[in-house]
């Protein structure tokens, strides 16, 4: 049995071919800005390459009925029914993409790439919670279940943000003072968020592109950049925090996505993911959470191939 998989973000697409036994005979990754659709990623990745047989794709989107997406930060329309009918695939399963890179953590070949920022490592027989800061703010949490897991996928990088310092407290007041509402962790916190926290904290100065802020927040202690995205590894930590409270999620916390690893010492600071546990209650129980950053930027697409494996087992 031969199986489609895809990792669709907001920026590019990875995908693969996988056969029975777990092994990519067929990679690639590609700009989506260079095609119409999802449709003709497909086709231009499977030209001159064998009919799969099924199809797991994980996508940056809320998911219907495991089937159906309408993307989050890009104007495409996945929709797995038609693709089924068209492949003649025996199965098709659509996702989120954080419930992709949950899957993957619960995979020995990503465990073996998270590297331990607190406690003696995460303990998958409770609840652990994802959180992805990239393009959005990905979050995610793994259940276990029985002999194996339920991956809850959410949307929770829009909830309305909840200040967390004296710093974030003023920022969102000025927001509301002129837009009238609160704005939500992904809208400042995350790759596409960033112009716009720098703009709230600095206004009036230039806005650095994402990469110029990164480099510059890690080589000059002392700019703006470092303390813009001071805040931003703070925020993730304490929304972690809210995370680990809402699912119970005594297991532990995994950073994912391409930002933590970039930042470096920003995400280490024992200081900073001490913002986890500041909060009014639970304090002692939130600082005994284990915390790790994945190190895999495949994770996706092997959680997509973990939960592919697990469904052509069953067949």
């Amino acid at each position: 049995m031969l199986a489609l998989l895809a990792d669709v973000g907001g920026t590019k697409t990875q995908l693969a071919l996988m056969n029975h036994k777990g092994d990519f005979i067929h990679r690639r990754t590609v700009i989506n800005s260079n095609y119409s659709d999802f449709d003709a990623v497909v086709d231009d990745f499977l030209r001159q390459q064998p009919t799969p047989d099924c199809a797991t794709i994980a996508v940056a989107g809320p998911v219907d009925n495991a089937i159906r997406c309408q993307m989050t930060n890009l104007d495409w329309l996945i929709d797995g029914e038609p693709l089924q009918r068209r492949l003649k695939l025996a199965f098709i399963h659509v996702f989120n993409d954080l419930q992709g890179t949950a899957w993957g953590m619960t995979s020995p070949a990503v465990q073996s790439r998270l590297l331990s920022l607190r406690g003696n490592g995460l303990n998958f027989t409770q609840p652990v919670i994802v959180i992805s800061p990239g393009t959005g703010l990905g979050q995610a949490c793994i259940i276990p279940f029985l002999d194996s897991f339920v991956i809850q996928g959410t949307e929770g990088g829009h909830k309305t943000i909840a200040p967390f310092n004296p710093t974030s407290a003023e920022l969102v007041f000025k927001h509301w003072q002129q837009h009238h509402y609160p704005p939500s962790w992904e809208n400042w916190f995350s790759g596409s968020g960033f112009a716009r926290l720098y703009e709230t904290m600095f206004p009036g100065e230039a806005v650095p592109d994402n990469e110029t802020l990164g480099l510059t927040a890690v080589n000059d202690p002392a700019s703006n950049s470092a303390r813009c995205m001071e805040l931003f590894a703070q925020a993730i930590y304490a929304e972690a925090g809210n995370l680990v409270l809402q699912y119970l999620a005594w297991g532990g916390v995994i950073l994912a996505g391409g930002i933590p690893p970039k930042l470096g010492d920003l995400f280490f600071r024992q200081e900073h993911i001490g913002y986890i546990e500041k909060k009014n209650e639970y304090t002692e129980r939130l600082r005994a959470v284990p915390v790790a950053m994945c190190q895999e930027p495949d994770a996706p697409l092997l959680g997509a191939a973990t939960f592919c494996m697990r469904q052509m087992a069953k067949r």
